[in-house]
């Protein structure tokens, strides 16, 4: 549950509610659309190799409460920024320093060694927070902060409530030691590099990864160039979309963790791949007189399993102490995938002029990345003592 309240502040809010003020960014300051996107990418960039390195060596519930503060600061600076867009990007090198040590790779590592039996329905109670929070950061965070208090000074608010982090990892989580200091795993790192059942986690995550943080990151754009000119309008149909798509993969995270315990976990992403191949067509014919929230139901229960099937099969596979050097290379790769491609996304629309282009070569992406996961392969699970 501590995890869940955390991912939902680290993640949830941030994530999901950052792209509510882009077009604000964009009409207020006159930043281009792609050096809006850019913000997170090079905070990624600056902290890919900082933070892997340093999370090893630090107690996690130190690290956790250490990441909250810097996270909470950097979102409350951007509020802060009066147009200056290289304090912008400062501040998002700072959040995704923060996220290195308090976000999800830090409990994609620290879950599994509290976890030994019934890790899918652990690790989607923890992921539970990230959709909840998502779900309720525009409608209940953003949205109303900003219509009372101005969109600067709701980012203030919004950086605010992550200093809840701190306490919550003092009072939730155990002591332990870095991971650094855990017995060797018998998966080398240059044995890893040289295991195909990696290189399938790896690129297959990566690509869905990509393409659908490419949504997740562009979807009030998309809207607005879909017919949604008014501003409340605008506001309060991508509220209600975001709330419908992070319910949606709540509830699909359960169903396909429930469904991971006893079934082979390619039946499972077959599931979640026909609901994302059912949302696609819904957005790329999108228009302001028909709403896309059943393309947000199906999107989100499409992209539910993604985090929650990869942690299992990297855990199946390497062990649980050994996956902690395997998701030390994966999730920072994952990182760059999801930070970078919307960046790339808003250079393909400028370029061509449109959405068009750009949602075809996310569609393809997602669908590619499901097919390679669906392809690793699947063993008995190791018990936290085999994995040394």
């Amino acid at each position: 549950m501590v995890a869940s309240l955390i991912l939902g502040l680290i993640v949830g809010i941030p994530y999901y509610g950052l792209p509510y003020f882009y077009d604000y960014f964009e009409q207020s300051y006159g930043w281009p659309r792609p050096a809006i996107l850019l913000g997170l990418p090079l905070g990624t960039l600056v902290t890919l190799f900082t933070g892997p390195l340093l999370l090893r060596r630090v107690a996690p519930r130190m690290g956790v409460m250490a990441g909250g503060v810097g996270c909470a600061v950097a979102i409350s600076g951007l509020g802060l920024t009066n147009g200056n867009l290289w304090v912008y990007y400062l501040l998002w090198v700072l959040y995704m320093a923060g996220w290195s040590f308090a976000g999800p790779m830090a409990h994609q590592v620290l879950l599994p060694r509290l976890l030994e039996r019934n890790r899918a329905a652990g690790l989607a109670i923890a992921f539970f927070g990230v959709s909840l929070f998502g779900a309720l950061s525009v409608a209940l965070v953003a949205r109303p902060l900003t219509h009372a208090v101005g969109f600067a000074y709701a980012l203030v608010g919004m950086g605010a409530l992550l200093l809840l982090v701190g306490p919550l990892a003092w009072l939730g989580y155990p002591e332990l030691p870095p991971a650094q200091q855990m017995a060797t795993a018998k998966h080398s790192r240059a044995g890893v590099l040289r295991n195909r059942t990696f290189w399938l986690l790896t690129v297959g995550s990566s690509s869905a990864a990509a393409g659908i943080a490419g949504i997740a990151q562009h979807f009030k754009l998309i809207l607005r160039e879909r017919g949604y000119t008014d501003q409340a309008r605008l506001d309060e149909v991508f509220g209600f979309s975001v709330m419908l798509m992070l319910a949606a993969s709540a509830s699909g995270r359960f169903l396909f963790a429930w469904g991971a315990d006893r079934f082979p976990k390619r039946h499972v992403i077959t599931a979640a791949f026909l609901f994302m191949l059912g949302a696609m067509p819904l957005l790329a014919t999108l228009h302001a007189g028909r709403l896309p929230y059943l393309f947000a139901i199906l999107f989100g229960l499409g992209m539910s399993s993604d985090s929650l099937l990869v942690t299992l099969l990297a855990a199946e596979n390497f062990g649980a102490v050994g996956m902690a050097g395997v998701m030390g290379i994966l999730v920072p790769i994952n990182t760059i995938s999801q930070t970078w491609f919307p960046y790339v996304v808003s250079l393909l629309w400028q370029a061509t002029g449109s959405y068009t282009v750009p949602l075809a070569v996310i569609f393809a992406l997602i669908l590619s990345g499901r097919v390679l996961l669906a392809l690793v392969p699947e063993k008995r699970q190791l018990s936290y003592e085999e994995s040394f």
